[in-house]
């Protein structure tokens, strides 16, 4: 979502926004370019050079914050977006921008306001419908999450992402069919997308439908193996299936890449538990419960 707007303050997929032009416009260009080129830390610099003497043009503060965004900085992001918004409250893209970070410090009543703002100002925009759904659902409201979805998809309705995120809602509202429908149709447009997969196979589960789950796990597991959420919902989906040791072997595999993932401790311990060995699953839960180290267990 989070782009740079130039002064005149233009964000290239959306055309001109009719700010003032000002006479540091070599400079600017300078700064544009250098972002083009992916030199965030060097354009950022010639930015705060420039907001040293006219610290009132919203586009360079929208910009500074893209660069701090593309730095990692995102706190200093933050900051930047504010202060354009300040500047600029009606601002379309500046508004995006500032919800877009909010969604990445994962500060998601903050990231509502803003994208609820700019869309009052643009109500057909697919990926503002699609972030007002995604900010409702980790604010624990599903159901109003799946208006802006179906608006999104009205507009776009091949858009599997948007499908995608669409039946995680209606999971979490435990809508199972409509869900189990949407993810259908999300997997035959992104058959590839690991976080559909995923949740995919979470739907089923939770249908009790495991044997159908764990070849969607596997399935993510090998499109994504560094990925321990994944990892570990495939060996819980085994372990209801009794398969015991391929559980073990995918937990013991994950605590290799992280040997201090407590979870994953965790359900080690309840497969040797349910092996009957009570003395590595003691092992195995002091690891979870932090009572013990690596050198220790």
């Amino acid at each position: 979502m989070s782009s740079p707007v130039q002064n005149p303050p233009c964000n290239r997929s959306r055309g001109t926004v009719t700010l003032a032009h000002h006479i540091d416009q070599p400079l600017d260009e300078q700064a544009w370019r250098l972002m083009e080129q992916g030199r965030y830390g060097e354009a950022a610099l010639l930015y705060k050079e420039i907001l040293r003497t006219r610290k009132r043009i919203p586009g360079w503060w929208n910009n500074l914050g893209y660069c701090y965004l593309r730095l990692g900085e995102l706190e200093t992001a933050l900051d930047c977006y504010r202060t354009a918004l300040k500047l600029a409250p009606r601002n379309i893209d500046i508004l995006i921008n500032t919800g877009g970070c909010y969604q990445r410090l994962e500060q998601w009543a903050e990231a509502y306001r803003c994208f609820y703002r700019a869309w009052k100002y643009q109500p057909r925009d697919v990926d503002l419908l699609n972030n007002l759904g995604v900010c409702l659902v980790q604010l624990e409201r599903p159901e109003e999450a799946l208006d802006y979805y179906r608006q999104a998809l009205a507009l776009a309705p091949a858009e599997g992402e948007i499908i995608g995120n669409l039946a995680a809602a209606l999971a979490r509202c435990r809508r199972w069919p409509e869900a189990v429908t949407c993810f259908e149709k999300a997997l035959r447009l992104l058959p590839e997308d690991v976080s559909i997969i995923n949740n995919a196979a979470a739907c089923l589960e939770a249908l009790g439908k495991c044997y159908l789950a764990a070849p969607l796990y596997a399935r993510a597991l090998a499109l994504k193996p560094g990925e321990p959420q994944i990892r570990q919902n495939y060996a819980a989906c085994l372990m209801k299936l009794g398969d015991l040791a391929t559980a073990r072997k995918i937990v013991e595999e994950l605590l290799r890449l992280y040997p201090e993932h407590r979870p994953a401790w965790q359900l080690l311990g309840t497969i040797y538990e349910a092996t009957g060995d009570t003395g590595a699953a003691a092992g195995c839960y002091n690891r979870a419960w932090g009572l013990t180290s690596g050198g220790e267990n």
